[in-house]
């Protein structure tokens, strides 16, 4: 015996039955409806041909596109006024940072010029070495003549020269 097929008259009754109690004509659901038979392509292409026809199925497909693209557009612009608030936001505390740390900066300086003024030599030329020979240095005195001294062949007989020389002497032996 031939077997009929599935026709288009069949899937809009089962579809109109599936609608009518609340629920979504998937080709799943119809398919089921039929007694799990017909072919699923053959089923999905006849709901999609019945979608067509039908215009209360575009004007709903419309309007549901159109209150998706509306709740899109309302999203984007909430993201992006929250995205403009923390920007600012950022910038403030940017802002804040940076005029506290000017002001610490100046805070610096002038505890720098405040001490320069307090220092023994203020308006004069800072600190220099001594030059060779020059005895205007305090503490412990100029040591850079001793060592060239002792390399000439001057004999200083002080105890800084003693030590020094005995060093020298004890690292030569060393290396021998």
């Amino acid at each position: 015996m031939a077997r009929t097929g599935l026709t288009k008259t069949q899937v809009r009754e089962i579809r109109a039955q599936l609608l009518a109690a609340g629920r979504h004509p998937s080709a799943d659901a119809v398919r089921r409806a039929l007694g799990d038979t017909g072919s699923m392509s053959t089923i999905h292409k006849y709901l999609k041909e019945l979608a067509a026809e039908d215009p209360a199925i575009a004007v709903q497909r419309d309007d549901t596109v159109r209150q998706l693209h509306a709740i899109v557009e309302r999203l984007a612009d909430q993201l992006h006024a929250d995205a403009e608030r923390r920007v600012r936001a950022l910038q403030e505390e940017h802002a804040r940072v940076l005029h506290a740390r000017d002001a610490e900066l100046a805070a610096l300086r002038a505890r720098v010029a405040e001490l320069e003024g307090q220092a023994p030599h203020a308006g004069t030329q800072p600190d220099r070495p001594p030059r060779r020979g020059e005895r205007g240095v305090k503490g412990f005195g100029d040591f850079g003549g001793l060592l060239s001294d002792s390399r000439c062949g001057r004999r200083d007989t002080s105890a800084f020269t003693i030590v020094l020389a005995g060093a020298r002497s004890d690292l030569l032996a060393g290396l021998a």
